[in-house]
């Protein structure tokens, strides 16, 4: 069975990115959304090949369902300024934009807002409290009624906010069964879209929700932290309104780092 890794690294194919969607991974009848936007950085990355220039944010529309099967990637630079490149990348499948994304690739400012103590640096979030991932039992996720396909790639360790309980925000430790040898931030992108919707949570009745929007900003690289160990998933959706449901995702390192901070649109469906 293919890694992580391997099914969101596309591989140039003459002036595109061609990536074989492989089976198993669908959401609904879609694939999964995360593979799809880990897949579409990785493109921007390689299009870009600077190791200076790290990603910082991602901004991803995803208009129509990706399917199994051959799709191809279309990337170009929009702008190069002296540390930021601004890239495009859309996927394309059956002669159509199935997902897009915008991505905001920069050199880190050494100089920038230095103060007597040295450059300047904040983090007004803090982790939210849980207990050590070992002391969590994995989720049995073939017992979750409505589980998606993707899933079984995946180890949640639940902490708060399972499926129709009414809590308020979803809690857990999460990680890739066969992540692969990359934890960048093609790997960061699809591990932040992992858990199911803090809507799923809220609210009683089964109803379908896919991402129309997402943004993504990476806070902190991956250096030192153990490839072994799962990442905190923390997320809340503060507003639902006229069948649109807003939530913020965090990914934390088990060592208290913050790796990225996630804002989805998720539409309802039926």
């Amino acid at each position: 069975m293919a890694s992580l890794t391997d099914v969101i690294t596309p591989r140039l194919a003459g002036d595109r990115y061609q990536l074989e969607v492989p089976a198993g991974w669908r959401q609904g009848r879609a694939t999964f959304g995360g593979l799809v936007v880990g897949a579409l950085v990785s493109a921007i990355e390689q299009h870009v090949a600077d190791p200076a220039r790290k990603m910082r944010s991602v901004t991803a529309e995803l208009p129509g369902p990706v399917e199994p099967g051959t799709v191809e990637i279309a990337v170009d630079t929009l702008r190069r300024g002296n540390n930021v490149s601004t890239v495009r990348a859309a996927l394309w499948q059956h002669g159509e934009i199935r997902s897009h994304v915008v991505a905001v690739v920069a050199a880190t400012r050494t100089g920038a807002g230095k103060t007597a103590a040295g450059a300047a640096s904040w983090n007004d979030l803090s982790r939210p409290e849980a207990p050590p991932w070992t002391e969590v039992a994995p989720l049995p996720v073939s017992g979750l009624p409505g589980a998606p396909e993707f899933a079984q790639h995946f180890e949640y360790r639940a902490i708060d906010g399972l499926p129709r309980s009414g809590a308020t925000r979803v809690l857990g430790w999460v990680r890739s069964r066969d992540p692969g040898a990359q934890r960048g931030a093609p790997y960061i992108a699809a591990m932040i879209d992992v858990w199911w919707p803090v809507g799923f949570v809220r609210i009683a009745a089964a109803r379908p929700m896919v991402t129309i929007a997402f943004t993504l900003d990476l806070c902190s690289s991956l250096d030192g932290l153990d490839p072994a160990a799962p990442l905190l998933h923390h997320a809340t959706a503060p507003v639902c309104t006229d069948g649109y449901v807003l939530e913020t995702r965090q990914l934390w390192g088990e060592d208290g780092r913050l790796v990225a901070v996630n804002h989805q649109t998720f539409a309802m469906v039926g």
